[in-house]
């Protein structure tokens, strides 16, 4: 049967993909499982040509050079959920309704002959009649247990298939987000900047934290990471739902203040700056305060001529002129 046929075959390209995994001791991570899941599909020629040049090449296979094939084929499309698990899912849920249908007949059908039967107990003379009954009865039976058979081994198809999909959402998800503060990294904010429409007004915010050397150098990376953490959300707190924020790398954050001016974006910076101002973060062993955190933040406009690229650019300038002014407040360009 069809249906069959294509859950063997996504087992069968699972098997594959754990086999290609373990022989090259890659880990299962939701990024790394996707690209070799849709390697051992075959239903990606550029990427399995690619995928199986760098093997011949190099005798092996990378992380960096994994997820630079996710970026490439799989992070900014949805070609493995249109090209094998949507039309899956979708003939198994049709199936299974077919079958649900017929279960729902049997039923009817069953309970017809049981009627019959009982009245025709009632009569001696019904005893031919009565064995034509019971042989349609237990073929009835033994057809609803193969239905019933069938409809629970689609059920795990279903599940196995919805399993698929959550784990390329979450490998989505990872190649675009943060793992440390939640908010976009560079790829991701890439793919939102591209959902922008150029023609409104956009404004960005680079901001850095003041002296954060000084926090990694006395209170170590564990704690320089809660900082982090603490920023981010109260910048993820303070901007709107349509505003793109990036952990852009180290203690750097760009805003992206979707349909705002700077003027505007300077009022949200301000926010941002004061609210950073007054946290209190204290260490959770010694019950210390850390030193007060404050940051920098510089602002730039996207003009008409200018490319995003040089609108962070002049953000990162008016940025270095908070620094150069004493640091702990907000400068536009």
């Amino acid at each position: 049967m069809l249906i069959k046929d294509s859950f063997d075959e996504a087992l069968k390209i699972s098997e594959s993909t754990n086999e290609f995994l373990s022989h090259y001791q890659i880990p299962p991570s939701p990024v790394n499982y996707s690209v070799i899941y849709l390697h051992a599909s075959k239903r990606n020629d550029k990427l399995s040509a690619e995928l199986e040049r760098h093997v011949q090449t190099f005798q092996g296979v990378d992380l960096t050079f994994i997820e630079g094939l996710f970026e490439k084929y799989i992070s900014n499309s949805h070609a493995i959920d249109k090209q094998i698990l949507d039309p899956i899912e979708k003939s198994l849920t049709a199936t299974l309704e077919k079958i649900n249908l017929q279960v729902d007949s049997d039923k009817t059908v069953a309970s017809n002959l049981k009627k019959a039967e009982k009245a025709l107990t009632k009569h001696e003379y019904h005893k031919s009649m009565q064995n034509i009954v019971s042989f349609l009865m237990n073929n009835i039976t033994a057809s609803q247990q193969q239905h019933s058979d069938l409809s629970l081994e689609l059920t795990r198809a279903c599940g196995e298939v919805s399993f698929l999909k959550a784990k390329l959402e979450a490998a989505r998800h990872e190649a675009i987000v943060d793992s440390l503060t939640g908010l976009y990294n560079r790829r991701g904010c890439d793919i939102k900047l591209k959902e922008l429409d150029i023609e409104q007004v956009h404004s960005s915010l680079a901001i850095d934290i003041d002296h954060f050397k000084n926090v990694n150098d006395q209170f170590g990376h564990f704690i320089g990471d809660k900082v982090i953490q603490r920023i981010a959300k109260v910048i993820k707190s303070t901007i709107s739902d349509q505003d793109i924020a990036v952990r852009f790398g180290g203690e750097e954050f760009i805003v992206v203040m979707v349909n705002k001016t700077m003027s505007q974006a300077h009022e949200v910076a301000e926010k941002i700056r004061l609210a950073i101002s007054q946290l209190k973060l204290m260490q959770r062993d010694s019950k210390a305060y850390l030193p007060k955190i404050s940051v920098s933040i510089g602002i730039a406009q996207r003009q008409d001529e200018l490319n995003w690229t040089d609108v962070f650019e002049q953000a990162d300038t008016a940025l270095y002129q908070a620094k150069n002014n004493g640091r702990n407040r907000s400068v536009c360009l």
